[in-house]
């Protein structure tokens, strides 16, 4: 099978592949785990932000930022994966205050190209205007709005980059990862 390069938009590769971690986590769970007993993106959350934030200072305020920024990640990958036939990757990796937050999920091609046109709005559009904006059009009960990775970028210290690639014709992988600099929320 000739499989094509991944499409990587936004700072992917702020880091470098090959840097050595001071540290490092992996989980991988099943979508269906996650929307079935929704609390577990919380819970698992939760437990990500403590086990990284008691080696900085402040690290209660640092574990709450912390835990919203990686519920969000685990929220949206669950919603956009295939439910039984996917999976979650997540990949945690902290290189002195920089902490990169690899979440991987497998999507369909519709949901795929649906997130990588929203990305590339995210490049050349204004945040903020953009949150507002969909603040006040989204409906009661839309849950693909984008309204959880804009209020991120607005209200966090965060960095973005994106990966998408094709596995077949309906199954995708899409990487979001997150790039933050612990001392700086």
């Amino acid at each position: 099978m000739n499989q094509k390069a991944p499409i990587v938009i936004g700072e992917y590769h702020i880091i470098p592949e090959n840097l050595p971690a001071d540290g490092q986590l992996r989980l991988v769970f099943q979508p269906i785990d996650m929307t079935t007993y929704w609390r577990r993106c919380g819970l698992t959350a939760n437990f990500v932000a403590g086990f990284y934030s008691y080696c900085y200072e402040e690290s209660e305020t640092k574990a709450n930022s912390l835990s919203t920024i990686i519920n969000e990640l685990l929220e949206n990958a669950s919603k956009f994966s295939k439910a039984r036939e996917g999976r979650i990757n997540v990949e945690l990796k902290q290189y002195g205050n920089l902490l990169r937050i690899d979440v991987l999920n497998v999507a369909s091609k519709t949901l795929r190209d649906s997130f990588e046109l929203f990305v590339n709005k995210l490049i050349s559009e204004n945040v903020e205007e953009m949150y507002f904006s969909t603040l006040e059009t989204k409906e009661d009960g839309d849950t693909k709005s984008g309204l959880g990775l804009l209020m991120m970028l607005k209200d966090y210290p965060v960095r973005f980059g994106y990966s998408f690639s094709e596995i077949d014709a309906d199954t995708h992988e899409i990487t979001v990862r997150a790039i933050i600099n612990v001392e700086e929320i």
